[in-house]
């Protein structure tokens, strides 16, 4: 019996195009939540922060990626200084680079 490998544990689960999507939140998910916790924020001052309600933060901490839209994730991010560019060499291949703008000292 061969070993099957998958892209990620969406795509067990799901068809192709709805689990790329669901491994892309689940990564900025991730990042949002690794935001959060250097700032060292609580909930509130998170949600205060980010312009979203205690209980976003709390189902964006808990997972709950379904609820939440690509571009609502991007927002948070903006909101952390993370700048995000697309480049498409080819009209088959995207690539997505997140990076954050550290400040400038002088």
């Amino acid at each position: 019996m061969a070993l099957k490998f998958y892209d990620s544990p969406f795509h067990v689960t799901h068809e192709e195009r709805v689990a790329t999507k669901m491994a892309l939140k689940m990564d900025l998910s991730i990042m949002i939540s690794n935001a959060i916790d250097q700032k060292g924020w609580s909930q509130k001052e998170a949600s205060e922060a980010l312009g979203v309600s205690r209980s976003r933060i709390s189902e964006l901490k808990n997972n709950k990626i379904e609820l939440f839209t690509i571009d609502a994730m991007f927002d948070m991010l903006d909101k952390f200084g993370f700048e995000a560019k697309m480049t498409s060499p080819s009209i088959t291949e995207a690539k997505i680079v997140i990076t954050q703008q550290l400040a400038k000292t002088y």
